[in-house]
């Protein structure tokens, strides 16, 4: 990918940290610094991203490729196809910058960063889940009525239940969802800290460790454990292609045992098995289903419903729960609560289905030149990062804007991690070829 090494894109690298620090405190806006701004904050980093567009044009580095005229394509007839409905126009703006605005930000990240600048990134996100972890203890604590537990526009009982009289703890973002999202990008910077020492310092990689083996009782939430499985997954791949890893992974073993081991008759692990118990009584299934059932049921679903969609669809933004406000007044899912459903049901089959094949092509291309990236040179970082993402750009919901951010920005910090620092190039391999001699 070609690089731009020149002075000027510093303002351009800028904002694009302001955007990640938005993207982590937007929910602390919303819920305790100005509640009454909610609405407003809840599209914060819209004007911010076209900003970044801005600069990367003027800097001649808007990516000019063809993802990027797909999305804009894609656009123009999602607001054609609602010209055909009868859908306010601000729920179509809303829809169009929720499909559209911020996929750009991922190629944009990948011309503009490189590794370096991920593992800058990394580093702040190992760091801040330590207060993180910290607050969501409080809030696991604290009764649901407390205002440490606000919804956002700082609502009493805002937040989603969990069990045994607990909310599900959202930490700093508005809610539940912005914790998955983010442990599994701590999970992710966690691998990579075990399996090339020297990436972190240790004692982070150690205490960020602990956090993310936390997460999972004091969240109250299958989603989280689900998310950091499938990192895990994607780390097993690396030790399973070089079993010299495997003993990288003995630290974060133990460390994690160690949590569970502890929290096992605590009230926060006794909270997350009445969760899961709760759910398999009320007919949601076992492991399986939870989780097999529930993907392939993401995927088959919208071949289910495209028969009796409106060609057009019933217009763009209107699936959201923010756009079903809009225009309804109900703060729920009027289409459906899955992502590809809403998507073909608010599209039409033949535009829905389009842009569902334009997140599938970003997904498997994360994967596979992750996955390339690590057998090319040993480094398994972006490889990692995919892992922490893929399914959040694949299936993820993209109306709430915490959501729609980390599969954004993770997926712009998968590509960009590809990218090797100026005069860096080859060194990685190097050195992994002369790890390799002299274990030999």
């Amino acid at each position: 990918m070609e690089k731009y090494p020149t002075p000027n894109i510093r303002p351009l690298k800028w904002a694009i940290w302001l955007y990640f620090w938005l993207l982590l405190f937007e929910g602390v806006l919303r819920k305790w610094i100005f509640p009454e701004w909610s609405d407003v904050l809840f599209i914060i980093r819209d004007p911010l991203v076209v900003i970044i567009y801005l600069l990367a044009v003027r800097l001649g580095m808007f990516p000019q490729r063809l993802a990027v005229l797909a999305v804009g394509l894609l656009a123009v007839v999602s607001l054609a196809f609602t010209l055909a409905n009868d859908s306010l126009f601000v729920v179509t703006l809303f829809g169009l910058r929720t499909n559209y605005l911020h996929v750009p930000l991922v190629f944009v990240m990948a011309q503009t960063l490189d590794r370096d600048d991920v593992l800058r990134f990394g580093r702040w996100v190992l760091l801040m889940s330590v207060p993180i972890i910290l607050l969501m203890w409080q809030q696991f604590e604290a009764e649901p009525d407390h205002w440490l537990n606000a919804g956002v526009s700082g609502t009493t009982m805002g937040q989603l239940r969990g069990a045994m009289g607990r909310i599900r703890p959202p930490g700093p973002f508005s809610f539940i969802g912005g914790v998955v999202a983010y442990f599994a990008l701590v999970a992710a910077f966690v691998f990579n800290g075990w399996l090339q020492q020297g990436t972190f310092p240790r004692l982070l990689v150690w205490v960020a460790t602990v956090a993310v083996a936390a997460a999972v009782p004091l969240s109250v939430s299958r989603s989280v454990l689900f998310a950091l499985l499938v990192v895990a997954m994607f780390g097993l791949a690396v030790a399973a292609r070089d079993l010299r890893r495997v003993r990288a992974y003995l630290g974060p073993l133990v460390a994690s045992a160690a949590v569970l081991g502890l929290a096992a008759d605590s009230i926060y692990m006794e909270a997350f098995r009445t969760r899961w118990e709760e759910s398999i009584s009320a007919g949601s299934g076992d492991f399986s289903t939870n989780v097999v059932g529930r993907i392939i049921g993401e995927f088959t679903q919208p071949f289910e419903l495209a028969a009796g969609a409106p060609l057009f669809g019933h217009g763009i933004g209107v699936g959201t729960i923010a756009g079903a406000r809009l225009s309804t007044g109900k703060h729920e899912f009027i289409l459906a609560e899955s992502e590809l459903a809403r998507i073909v049901l608010e599209l039409g089959p033949v535009l829905g289905f389009a842009f569902i094949a334009w997140r599938v092509w970003l997904a498997a291309t994360m994967v596979w030149s992750g996955w390339r990236k690590y057998l090319g040179t040993g480094d398994p970082l972006s490889w990692l990062l995919a892992g922490s993402c893929f399914l959040a750009v694949l299936v993820g919901q993209w109306g709430p804007a915490t959501q729609l951010g980390f599969a954004v920005f993770g997926a712009g910090l998968t590509l960009a991690a590809q990218n090797d620092p100026p005069g860096d190039a080859g060194e990685m391999q190097a050195a992994e070829e002369e790890e390799a001699s002299a274990d030999s």
